[in-house]
């Protein structure tokens, strides 16, 4: 994979912390949707802003979806890349692969899906996108940047 492919709010380094590694000795698999949900924060900063009401613009996750490769260690360097799939009036698909550093080349570790529903937190229920956000993710490009 060419990580270069990304621009730069697609791409996140998650730390691995201590608190992330199971008696096995590798990243919990429940700890990965947390590491999704950071890129998507940066995703969407990087194309929203930092100034976004999350209550008049927010979103629910409605469902993960994660298959594993290879397992990441404490001391590993890891990279996720993250994009928007397919956007609809009220739901989006987020999807993700997660690359590990091994002898000086990034493997593919683990992909996944995020569904997010469009929600306005403060009348507790579903709404559609903000229009410029439709706009500014077709202008990016659906799907995976090759």
């Amino acid at each position: 994979m060419n990580l270069s492919a990304f621009q730069s709010f697609q791409r996140y380094r998650p730390e691995i912390r201590f608190a992330d590694i199971d008696a096995v000795g590798i990243v919990n698999n429940a700890v990965y949707p947390t590491y999704f949900e950071q890129c998507r924060i940066h995703l969407f900063e990087g194309f929203v802003g930092r100034e976004w009401n999350w209550n008049d613009a927010g979103m629910v996750v409605a469902r993960h979806e994660i298959d594993y490769m290879r397992p990441i260690a404490m001391n590993d360097e890891v990279e996720i890349v993250t994009w928007i799939d397919s956007i609809g009036s009220k739901s989006m698909v987020a999807a993700y692969e997660v690359y590990v550093k091994r002898r000086g080349e990034w493997k593919l570790a683990s992909k996944a899906q995020t569904v997010m529903v469009s929600y306005d937190h403060v009348n507790r229920c579903s709404t559609t996108w903000p229009e410029s956000w439709i706009e500014i993710l077709k202008k990016l490009g659906l799907g995976k940047p090759e």
